[in-house]
């Protein structure tokens, strides 16, 4: 048995009935695309990896496993489906919404086809198989182009944040760092439950915007004297300001858990390690209660520069590290003190560059979406693809019912923020379809 890294099993362990700590990611075509030449393409890629065909080894003390799955079987991991037009984003609503065998490998690849459109890749793979920095490795690691190249880089001095895997606390920094960084952590006041629900149905639905143009983004952005992250961080808090003033509420800042990569090089599929969880969350207040959208892009552009300047940042990587080693008891508790400290998780990936291909087909759009764990209700993901940036939701249905209106709203606020519309992306919410743009 190989014993999961700390933050690995973190993740395992925050699975929920209600509430799954899994990655679901989206890749449109416009055609269809073979299920044979994507059975050769898991096969060739995915299954040479080994934690492709383990399954988890729980455990109550200490840190859980992993083994081959002796029953291992492509066929339950891949299926094929086809889907009446306009039913894709029901169709990965529902897909987010199941629970993944845990006596078999964590990870499900449905192979798509819309009648009368195009095709689709869904995946749905556990938190506990990597982060979506690795997400984008592998999506790499898939390509035709073989463009491992355009992977992204890690930010951060990993020296100074490692975990290599062992339950000794000392491997990760001196006790006094961890102490100071949880001390911080309890001196930070819980987010306000504007976004929050309890209990949480368990019920998924998912929505992602039309492609934004990346180089519209980034001039309205040095416009505005801010950075292409500013703006969609802006037009997010603008659009959840609605939602945090229902019943007559004045609106007050809600805070974002931002994952930040700790890897110090490119992901590499081949290595085992790669694929993990290797990341730490920061904490950025959304200025919500601002009523302008220039005031909260300057107010966004502000925080993010404090952060990235070490001012007020607070790298909560060892917490969740002592989460992945500690009894259930502990980790549990952990876990809903960690949550109580924020309202959604809030994600931005750069994808490849240039366009791809997969199985044939070149990629005509891709999106993930991110969860939320423990009484957590909604995730926010944005990712580039080939010049053009999507916004995804995914939400409890117990927080927001209808996370399509959500998208439409940061759509809106980005036109708020300058934004111009180059050209016509396609219908709404929706992957590109035969023939349709991209």
């Amino acid at each position: 048995m190989q014993r999961m890294t700390a933050g690995d099993a973190a993740w395992y362990r925050m699975d929920r009935p209600r509430n799954e700590t899994d990655v679901v990611a989206l890749l449109a075509f416009r055609g269809a695309v073979e299920l044979g030449r994507v059975k050769r393409l898991v096969e060739e890629r995915l299954l040479s990896v080994e934690r492709f065909r383990q399954r988890p080894v729980p455990a109550w003390i200490g840190a859980p496993g992993w083994e081959l799955d002796p029953g291992f079987s492509l066929r339950r991991h891949l299926t094929a489906t086809e889907l009446p037009p306009g039913a894709l984003r029901d169709f990965i609503g529902e897909v987010a919404t199941s629970w993944l065998d845990p006596a078999h490998p964590l990870w499900r690849v449905h192979v798509v086809r819309e009648r009368g459109g195009g095709g689709a890749i869904v995946a749905k793979l556990q938190h506990a198989l990597g982060d979506g920095f690795a997400l984008v490795a592998l999506l790499l690691a898939l390509a035709d182009e073989h463009a491992a190249q355009e992977a992204p880089r890690a930010r951060i001095d990993p020296a100074a944040h490692a975990w290599p895997g062992r339950p000794d606390l000392t491997a990760v920094r001196e006790a006094a760092g961890f102490a100071v960084t949880l001390a911080r952590l309890a001196a930070m006041p819980s987010d306000p439950p504007a976004l929050s629900a309890a209990p949480l149905s368990g019920v998924r639905r998912v929505a992602w915007s039309d492609a934004l143009p990346l180089d519209a983004i980034r001039e309205a952005a040095h416009r505005a004297g801010a950075t292409v992250n500013d703006l969609v961080v802006a037009a997010i808090a603008g659009a959840l300001r609605p939602l945090v003033s229902r019943g007559g509420r004045p609106p007050r800042p809600v805070r974002a858990f931002i994952p930040v990569n700790f890897r110090p090089g490119r992901p590499d599929l081949g290595a085992d390690a790669s694929l993990g969880n290797r990341f730490g969350l920061v904490f950025l207040d959304l200025p919500v209660d601002l009523a302008a959208a220039r005031a909260r892009l300057e107010a966004v552009h502000a925080r993010v520069a404090a952060l990235r300047s070490g001012a007020g940042a607070l790298v909560a990587h060892d917490v969740l590290a002592l989460a992945g080693y500690a009894p259930s008891a502990v980790q549990h508790a952990l876990t809903r003190f960690f949550a109580r400290k924020a309202s959604l998780v809030l994600t931005n990936l750069p994808g490849p560059r240039s366009p791809i291909h997969l199985a044939g087909r070149p990629l005509a759009a891709a999106m993930f979406w991110v969860p939320h764990p423990a009484n957590l209700g909604l995730g926010v993901s944005v990712l580039g693809y080939a010049g053009d940036v999507r916004v995804g939701v995914r939400a409890d249905t117990a927080v927001l019912a209808e996370p399509a209106a959500l998208v439409a709203r940061i759509e809106a606020e980005t036109r708020a923020l300058g934004v111009r519309r180059a050209r016509t992306r396609g219908r709404r919410r929706t992957p590109p379809r035969a023939g349709g743009g991209a």
